[in-house]
């Protein structure tokens, strides 16, 4: 792994007299830890923009820069970033920017279907354990081959979206056509390859708009994109190209490793570009009219698997075909549900705010549920109870973000830690019977946790997992004494 950075060798070089409080800072310490976390940008201090402190700023900057470069396209709140890494694997630090995901349309549908896949894709929107997972491009590939129709797509794309849009064809004056008319989005020119990158290159240098460069040899790949990178072009990202079929979709996974590990590991400055893949390619030559529905779902399937794949090694951008319709949400809900738990920083738990809260209307007859604070335990239990139209009051302990299991052997989730939950949060001005439900994975602290809370008090243990919940309590619930 690249080493990191020493925070105290950016500090120096830190210009001196800057009030960071005012931006919610403590000192010039702290902005250069939360520089590090990407929790704040150079740009976000004024002072910093001083023309008297430009050297200090560049140096800051090449500091900071990860080895492999991030790539910015869009405009405005969702303006999608790639890349920019500092590990291979997510347990070294941290990824910081999740793989987006695009979804390609092309310039012959008719406007219907266009319009309406554009639509689907720029407002697809799950929440999932308290999170939204959303895509975050449009892909628009000239299938006509033809400058004039090629733009006139990319206005309407536009005009209809504002997620971030990415400009495919290998025909220079189509990508040049079409990024002129929409150069105000910021798009992504998809593709700079060994016989069109002079005049893409020029096209991006002069709109300042960051190019994809192609090939799917590796040696010319980091060649086209540092020869874009001295042609001027700021921002470039490269796609090796992938293949999909038997024994080949290993030929894929080695050549996205072989880049991100000359970048991460080796710091090869040569090979600094965020990595894309076109899955979408599972399609080349495919005529779906011509397949039966098994055929069809297999070739989807085939997708999804290579899909899942590249995002596994961390690819910073898929652009896939299935998806552009209600009828692949299967598909996009994989990938997004796949991305969602690789991306959960390692360094922190994700917990929530401990607490007594009610589900439904509960009153002083609704029975108490006990769960911890991690995150994606108590999320998925409020959710199953809310789904059964559940009043209930929802017991939140706090483990330091430690799930059920994990909590009560390692002892964060024992019985004083609860029944002090129980007093701090009020429980008796809430109900009025003294009767907890505790999950079944903790069913070892039933006993003491009576003993803590004291006469009178009973303990259920309840099921293991929160579906379950709503079918206990309609049995147990209110519960009988012995």
């Amino acid at each position: 792994m690249v080493k990191r950075v020493n925070p105290l060798e950016i500090y120096k070089t830190v210009p001196k007299g800057i009030d960071f409080k005012k931006y919610g800072l403590d000192s010039g310490m702290a902005f250069v830890t939360s520089l590090l976390e990407r929790k704040i940008k150079i740009d976000d201090i004024a002072e910093l923009k001083n023309p008297k402190h430009a050297q200090a700023v560049q140096k800051i900057k090449e500091l900071t820069t990860p080895p492999q470069r991030p790539l910015t396209f869009g405009v405005g709140k969702r303006a999608c970033t790639i890349g920019g890494e500092e590990v291979m694997y997510r347990h070294e630090l941290t990824f910081f920017n999740k793989t987006a995901i695009a979804i390609e349309v092309h310039d012959k549908l008719d406007e219907v279907s266009l319009m309406a896949a554009v639509e689907h894709i720029t407002n697809f929107k799950v929440e999932r354990i308290g999170e939204e997972l959303r895509l975050e491009a449009i892909a628009l590939r000239c299938v006509s081959d033809d400058p004039a129709a090629f733009k006139a797509c990319a206005e309407k794309v536009a005009a209809k979206t504002d997620i971030p849009i990415i400009l495919c064809s290998f025909n220079a004056k189509a990508l040049d056509a079409a990024a002129r008319a929409i150069a105000a989005k910021k798009p992504l020119l998809y593709a700079a390859d060994k016989s069109n990158w002079k005049e893409v290159g020029l096209v991006a240098r002069e709109l300042d708009l960051p190019v994809v460069a192609f090939s799917t040899e590796l040696d010319e790949l980091v060649s086209i994109a540092n020869s874009l990178v001295s042609g001027g072009v700021s921002q470039v990202a490269v796609d090796p190209g992938v293949v999909s079929g038997d024994g080949l979709i290993a030929q894929s996974i080695n050549k996205v490793v072989m880049l991100r590990t000359a970048a991460l590991e080796n710091g090869d400055p040569k090979a600094c570009f965020p990595v894309i893949a076109v899955p979408a390619a599972t399609w080349i030559g495919v005529d779906k009219a011509k397949l039966s529905k098994d055929e069809l779902h297999q070739k989807q399937y085939d997708e999804a698997n290579l899909s899942g794949m590249l995002l596994s090694m961390d690819t910073n951008m898929l652009v896939c075909h299935t998806g552009r319709n209600q009828e692949d949400i299967w598909f996009l809900l994989g990938l997004a549900t796949l991305r969602q738990n690789l991306f959960v920083d390692p360094r922190i738990y994700p917990s929530v705010d401990p607490g007594m809260f009610p589900v439904g209307n509960p009153g002083k007859d609704s029975p108490i549920i006990v769960t911890t604070n991690y995150r994606m335990t108590k999320i998925p239990v409020e959710e199953d109870l809310k789904s059964a139209n559940v009043n209930a009051w929802l017991l939140v302990v706090d483990t330091g973000g430690i799930g059920v299991e994990s909590a009560a052997a390692g002892g964060q989730f024992n019985a004083d830690a609860v029944a002090d939950a129980l007093k701090q949060f009020k429980w008796q001005e809430k109900v009025g019977h003294k009767v907890a439900i505790i999950p079944g994975m903790a069913a070892r602290i039933s006993g003491s946790l009576e003993e803590a809370l004291g006469d009178d008090s009973l303990v259920l243990v309840g099921p293991n997992d929160s579906s379950s919940i709503p079918k206990f309590l309609k049995e147990r619930w209110p519960p009988k004494r012995e």
